[in-house]
């Protein structure tokens, strides 16, 4: 019988049909790249746009938060100027929950009601404590200022958790014992009930952190010395990224610390590094907020 020989199926691809797949396939990687590429340099882009939105805005917050707290009038600004500002910042806030002694110049305060930022530091803070003398006169009530010696556990008159806080150096003349009845008719002296506040003398200010970023940093005043500068926020605008100006009751611009009545805060901040993106400028990201800042005791205007 004759056997009739068929031609196998031809198998596999041609060497121009292999080149011309490789090359369509570099033409739709390239373009993915190309894509993804264009999607990186937007969410980055995007990521500092909003890093130096959150930042400005955190600058302003928290800045704006102790400024308010000032009484300029009574010595809360230390010094200023128009990239720092070193001020007595409050820290805490409490009530007496016994007599005070003015032999030992020691006060002692309620747990529970006591609140603050921290819980009280003997190397740093100093309080005020709030003297109404005699509670038919207002014209004898005054604010004491003296720094923590120490603090220790104590009880209050009604056997309640409190804090007894030694304090030394106050000012006036009449050092603690301004603590005590003064001797004048109804003078009670600090009594149970009187309102304390605790403070820290901190320094705001604009600086470089030494990388050529510039920042909003803050350091503290303990045990006689200055602590290290802490960032707070940024990167901002270099030399001009934070600036103060400070008016008094007429809204003229002073430099005396006691006579300011409004403080203008302005921040500039800038992105990390250039960015480039369709609809924008190539370039750093800059964006900036104002705000005007009344301290307290001071009528609005």
């Amino acid at each position: 019988m004759r056997h009739v020989s068929r031609s196998p199926g031809r198998a596999g691809f041609t060497l121009v049909e292999l080149l011309i797949a490789i090359v369509i396939t570099g033409i739709v990687m390239a373009a993915m790249i190309r894509v993804l590429q264009g999607n990186q340099r937007f969410y980055t882009a995007q990521n500092q746009i909003l890093e130096i939105q959150q930042n400005i805005r955190a600058v302003a917050q928290i800045l704006a938060g102790e400024l308010r707290e000032l009484d300029a009038s009574d010595g809360d600004i230390i010094a200023m100027s128009d990239t720092a500002i070193q001020i007595k910042a409050m820290r805490g806030f409490s009530v007496t929950c016994a007599p005070a002694n003015a032999t030992t110049g020691q006060v002692t305060i309620r747990n529970s009601q006591t609140f603050g930022f921290r819980a009280m530091d003997a190397t740093r803070d100093s309080v005020l404590v709030f003297r109404e003398g005699n509670v038919q006169q207002s014209s004898d009530d005054r604010w004491l200022r003296a720094p923590i010696a120490a603090s220790a556990a104590a009880s209050c008159t009604d056997g309640s958790a409190g804090t007894v806080l030694t304090l030394t150096g106050m000012a006036g003349t009449g050092g603690v014992g301004q603590l005590g009845p003064s001797g004048a008719s109804g003078d009670q002296g600090v009594t149970v009930g009187s309102p304390v506040r605790t403070f820290e003398v901190v320094n705001y200010r604009l600086y470089d952190d030494g990388t050529g970023a510039w920042y909003l940093g803050v350091r503290s005043y303990a045990s006689g010395a200055w602590s290290a500068t802490s960032p707070v926020a940024g990167p901002l605008l270099p030399n001009t990224g934070m600036s103060l100006q400070f008016q008094d009751a007429s809204g003229t611009t002073t430099t005396t610390t006691t006579a300011v009545r409004r403080i203008l805060l302005t921040i500039r901040g800038r992105s990390r590094a250039p960015i480039n993106i369709p609809g924008r400028r190539p370039g750093y990201f800059q964006d900036s907020l104002a705000t005007r800042i009344t301290p307290r005791n001071n009528a609005r205007y």
